[in-house]
């Protein structure tokens, strides 16, 4: 999936992932689940091995993590992973509570008939009873939403925030998890705010979203799932 176009199409991972994203993820993976702590340094022969993949791949991914802030590296020695780094999902997920609620505001004002219409339509088809794969609907529903928002919020740097934090949060549906009271909650929360969207209501919408994405914080202080 292209997470730069939001495109609405099959949020798995691995179906049209290069293989330099799809090293990228799971040394991300096992940064955030502390399988490679603070400190370790990021061997990438190693790290080949343990992956299945060329060296090629794995040193454009810890290019692309040390751009991000997630590992760091001083001249002549390799690559190690930053203190902090296991949080990164978490922090993710933070910054998102900052920046998504007024981006609901801004967007609800600018959102299309037809893009509401495409969400009307993924959010029909993640429905438990019309769904025999429900979760990877609820999926899709749920990142488009996201990303849609995103799209349409009218602010450059806002978007392109918001468009990163989309990409974290792509790991989540691979490695997580949810029970299916969890993605039910969520899915309903989704919900809300698209009808507020699609009632043209701002302030509800970006009450909703913040909402949203507290209750998602809240339960994560008690259970180890992905945000």
């Amino acid at each position: 999936m292209n997470a730069a176009t939001g495109s609405s199409q099959s949020v798995e991972l691995n179906s049209d992932s290069t293989l330099t994203e799809t090293a990228y993820y799971q040394i991300l993976h096992k940064i955030i689940t502390g399988e490679l702590p603070a400190g370790t340094e990021l061997k990438s022969t190693r790290l080949a091995r343990e992956l299945d993949l060329s060296r090629t791949p794995i040193l454009q991914a810890l290019s692309r993590l040390l751009h991000d802030g997630i590992v760091t590296q001083e001249k002549n020695h390799r690559a190690t992973v930053v203190p902090g780094a296991e949080r990164w999902l978490m922090d993710i997920h933070e910054l998102r509570i900052l920046l998504e609620p007024p981006a609901t505001e801004k967007a609800a004002r600018r959102l299309t008939e037809e893009q509401l219409t495409e969400l009307r339509q993924l959010a029909n088809a993640a429905d438990s009873s019309n769904s025999n794969n429900w979760k990877d609907a609820a999926n899709r529903f749920d990142y488009q939403l996201h990303i849609t928002i995103a799209e349409a919020c009218g602010n450059l740097p806002l978007r392109e925030s918001l468009r990163k934090c989309m990409s974290f949060k792509l790991l989540t549906y691979s490695y997580s998890s949810d029970a299916p009271e969890i993605l039910q909650r969520e899915y309903h929360e989704h919900l809300e705010i698209l009808s507020a969207l699609e009632q043209k209501l701002p302030d509800t919408a970006a009450a909703a979203m913040k909402y949203h994405l507290l209750s998602s914080t809240r339960y994560l202080k008690t259970n180890t799932r992905f945000i």
